[in-house]
């Protein structure tokens, strides 16, 4: 007994659809909160700070745009209301380091971009997918990112991750 041949294909084209749809919500979540509007680079919008974590970017295009970290406290918040936003100039390193406070709770989840152009969007090629580079804390997977597979312990460890391109 085999397989439908189409199957696959059928398979295929809604795992491609739904990554599409996950990673234009993580675009346009990022690009379109309005703390990236209200903050010069190196700034941070944030609640007075009860936590901080060290956070490592590696990936990075040098010389480049900021970096936009935004920080999501729970899954009700996540990819809605960031407990804290971060931007930070991007140098000649292709890795970054640097320290986010104001976290609160026992776990945070990361979502950040690298803002090419410095324009405070993500851009996108003309199907919607996103044209700079994004990342997130813990393990995204090919499903794009969410609170479960996103979210870390506020430990004191450090959070390390790399964008996507």
């Amino acid at each position: 007994m085999s397989a439908h041949p189409a199957i696959p294909t059928r398979l295929s084209a809604t795992l491609a659809r739904l990554a599409l749809t996950l990673t234009t919500t993580l675009a346009a979540t990022l690009a379109s909160h309005p703390a990236w509007a209200q903050t010069s680079p190196g700034a941070a919008l944030s609640t007075p700070p009860t936590a901080c974590v060290n956070v490592q970017v590696s990936k990075l295009r040098t010389g480049q745009g900021v970096l936009r970290v935004a920080a999501y406290a729970s899954a009700e918040s996540y990819m809605k209301t960031p407990v804290a936003v971060l931007q930070v100039p991007v140098g000649e390193a292709t890795t970054l380091r640097f320290e986010l406070c104001g976290l609160t709770g026992t776990e945070v989840a990361l979502a950040l971009f690298q803002d090419l152009n410095s324009d405070g969007q993500m851009g996108r090629n003309l199907v919607g997918m996103p044209s700079e580079p994004w990342g997130a804390s813990g393990t995204p997977g090919m499903m794009g990112p969410t609170w479960a597979s996103t979210r870390v312990a506020l430990d004191g460890s450090l959070i390390s991750l790399s964008l996507s391109q």
